[in-house]
């Protein structure tokens, strides 16, 4: 028993040590699946997690085959950090709301929702703050990606709101009820955007008015 595990030990380290130059020659898969046969899941997640935070945007193959990736090592770290495993599940999330937001019309509500249960952007007034407190504790990874997601939720809002208040529907009627409901939630997302303790990129504000303004009065 004794001499197996040596030789296990001896495999693992060795693995690990290609993984290492792996990583450093930036082939991040071959590091993902040496680290994996290497039981080192820490290492698995830590670059699985700055993969999927470069590759959320773009609707594209790498979008995708990170993805695929990410989702079938899922059941094997269970044992991995904490934070970086919770970390890991929320990146994944927001993969499942970048599909469903790409997926059509139909799904922008179930979008949305994702959205409301991850609980990184505020929709109610009264979260806000706590919503930006939370942002301070957020990986670089993960903030790196909020301009994006910002952008993301507004366009869905202005999609929903133009559904929602088009000619013909009752001034207190339920559609004029939700097309308020929109402009409320808008109105929260812009306020956490300027409160963000965080430079974004030179062109979100900007974007972000622009899907704004057919919510304004």
């Amino acid at each position: 028993i004794t001499a197996e595990y040596g030789k296990q030990w001896y495999q693992r380290r060795v693995r690990a040590t290609v993984a290492e130059a792996s990583e450093k020659r930036g082939c991040w898969e071959e590091a993902v699946t040496l680290y994996e046969l290497a039981h080192n899941y820490d290492k698995v997640l830590e670059i699985l997690n700055e993969e999927l935070s470069r590759k959320l945007m773009p609707n594209d193959k790498a979008h995708e085959h990170i993805n695929e990736i990410a989702v079938s090592v899922e059941p094997r770290t269970l044992n991995a950090n904490t934070s970086l495993r919770k970390q890991f599940l929320l990146l994944l999330d927001l993969y499942k709301f970048h599909k469903l937001y790409h997926n059509g019309h139909d799904k922008l509500e179930e979008a949305l929702s994702v959205i409301s249960r991850l609980q990184i952007i505020p929709l109610q007034q009264e979260t806000i703050n706590h919503r930006v407190q939370a942002f301070k504790s957020f990986s670089d990874e993960l903030r790196r990606c909020i301009p994006d997601i910002l952008i993301m939720v507004m366009s869905i809002l202005n999609k929903l709101y133009k559904n929602a208040s088009k000619s013909g529907s009752s001034l207190y009627g339920a559609q004029n009820k939700q097309a308020q409901k929109i402009r409320d939630q808008a109105r929260v997302v812009m306020r956490f955007a300027g409160m963000l303790p965080y430079s974004m990129p030179g062109d979100t504000h900007a974007q972000l008015s622009m899907l704004d303004a057919p919510m304004r009065y």
